[in-house]
């Protein structure tokens, strides 16, 4: 599965990708994108996806959270402020 944001900051628009598996394929492997340079990876836990990873974009912090554990929903935040996922 993957999920997408468009996120600006600094007067640029930069992507951010989150591809991952569920727990049976492939132990749950996954990876953080962002403009298509890989910043973190991560293997799930026995209960999903990780429940936060934290990275930067323009210096500014970025916390991509896992909401739910059955649907493994994922929500983007930069500085505090929820970016609408586009896919």
């Amino acid at each position: 599965m993957w999920r997408i944001w468009i996120v600006e900051a600094e007067g640029k628009k930069y992507e951010v990708e989150a591809r991952y598996e569920f727990i049976w394929v492939n132990r749950g492997r996954g990876e953080l994108l962002v403009d298509g340079q890989v910043v973190d990876t991560w293997r799930s836990s026995v209960l999903g996806l990780p429940k936060e990873r934290v990275f930067e974009i323009a210096g500014r912090r970025a916390v991509l959270r896992s909401v739910g554990v059955i649907n493994q929903n994922l929500e983007l935040s930069v500085n505090a402020a929820s970016v609408q996922r586009i896919k």
